[in-house]
């Protein structure tokens, strides 16, 4: 049986591709980069972003120096623990959302009233009921603020250390515009990683 040789044309042949120049290689490095970097910022923007709690107001939820993840997304809801510009500082605090456009919120002896119904507070430090001071005493909204509930648009915010927590008792109401975003979840450190409890059941309307 005669042999049929096989023949490939040469302008079918595999070619070696020119090795990419120096500058080739950077600006294609400088291309990817910029792409991740564009991504990372409309996460920032839109997404959410890591945040770090300064200071023990709002243990013993979250201590100093905890690593959270906070979230741009979704609405503010009754005990979000949500990340704020301070309108007193040019700082930002971390509190808890109390009440919200239409409550009233009251502390009378030391038992929390959202719309006249008691609300129990499991998340509280309950070490600071021992030695009462200024900032757990009772109040009523309309001493702390002129306003008998809270404006549209606008939420009462609290440390969940009242004893040493600078919030809507001192400052006032918090704008929706001033909330960044809401606290969601520890990343740090390993023996507290876990998303935040969600408390909307304390209270019914």
């Amino acid at each position: 049986m005669e042999e049929v040789s096989s023949f490939i044309p040469r302008n079918m042949r595999k070619r070696k591709l020119p090795k990419p120049t120096i500058w080739e290689e950077l600006f294609s490095w400088l291309g990817s980069f910029a792409v991740s970097f564009a991504i990372l910022a409309v996460l920032f923007i839109f997404v959410g972003k890591p945040f770090t709690v300064s200071g023990q107001s709002m243990y013993p939820t979250l201590h100093n120096n905890d690593r959270m993840f906070m979230s741009k997304l979704g609405d503010i809801n009754r005990f979000d623990v949500v990340v704020l510009q301070a309108p007193d500082q040019d700082k930002e605090y971390i509190k808890r959302v109390i009440g919200m456009p239409g409550d009233t919120v009251e502390i009378k002896e030391g038992k929390l009233y959202i719309n006249g119904q008691v609300v129990e507070q499991p998340f509280i430090n309950t070490e600071i009921l021992v030695n009462k001071t200024v900032y757990i005493d009772d109040f009523n909204l309309e001493e702390l603020t002129g306003e008998s509930k809270v404006p549209e648009g606008k939420y009462f915010v609290m440390g969940d250390n009242r004893g040493v927590s600078r919030d809507s008792r001192m400052i006032g109401f918090i704008e929706r515009s001033a909330i960044e975003g809401k606290a969601v979840f520890t990343i740090w450190p390993l023996n507290r990683i876990g998303g935040q409890t969600n408390y909307s059941y304390l209270y019914s309307e």
